[in-house]
């Protein structure tokens, strides 16, 4: 058996509930619901053979493998790769390719499927952030310790 290298966080595991909630979702108006597509959570390594998925994730036993066939929801871990940053020349190149613009009509989707008209949801209210507040500015003349400290007590820090 193998030692896990990342101990899950609750976070990490309410991430992970949240994307197969996703997935398993059959509503009307969830995409994925629509789509029927697997959930395959906390992935450390990821390999597609055509159709298939197939994820190494980590579990407080050690490790398990599960498999899946497209369309899937995949969520991983920070560590499933390194990434991969673009050269110099990768980056001039970049910038020659044209770039190609679709409509809707050419990907078949329905304008009603999309925007406000498609929209699951609806802004019930919006307000502006307040603006921000000026600091506290302490001149340390010898009591600066016992100020930040009296501050973090007030602000319930310590």
């Amino acid at each position: 058996m193998q030692r896990p290298e990342h101990q899950a966080s609750k976070l990490d595991r309410q991430a992970e509930k949240l994307s197969a909630k996703l997935a398993e979702s059959t509503t009307r108006l969830s995409f994925l619901g629509r789509l029927g597509a697997a959930a395959l959570t906390g992935a450390r390594k990821l390999t597609v053979d055509g159709a298939t998925l197939t994820i190494e994730r980590q579990t407080e036993e050690g490790y398990e493998v599960v498999t899946a066939s497209t369309p899937a929801v995949v969520s991983v871990w920070d560590t499933i790769n390194e990434p991969r940053y673009p050269s110099f020349k990768g980056i001039m190149e970049a910038k020659k390719k044209p770039v190609q613009t679709l409509s809707l009509g050419d990907l078949g989707i329905d304008a009603g499927e999309v925007g406000f008209g498609g929209a699951s949801t609806a802004v019930v209210e919006h307000a502006r952030r307040p603006p921000r507040q000026g600091g506290t500015r302490v001149n340390d003349d010898g009591e600066g310790g016992v100020k930040l400290v009296e501050f973090l007590v007030s602000e319930k820090f310590v």
